[in-house]
């Protein structure tokens, strides 16, 4: 699997794990637990970003030695 693939596939499951909570058929319908988990989808995502220029620069800098 490529890399900008994965990251694709980890948003489609926080989206899809977004509706089942937005369905209305379990408990955590709440507004408060969507908005939440609107935030975390971003976070992670931001977060795979981060750790992936990181890992880019220490790759590079290896090479370069």
């Amino acid at each position: 699997m490529r890399k900008p693939f994965r990251y694709v596939l980890y948003m489609m499951v926080g989206f899809l794990i977004y509706q089942i909570i937005d369905s209305g058929e379990t408990g955590f319908s709440h507004t408060e637990v969507k908005n939440t988990l609107i935030i975390v989808m971003v976070a992670v995502f931001v977060l795979l970003l981060i750790v992936r220029v990181i890992k880019q620069r220490y790759d590079d800098r290896d090479g370069d030695s």
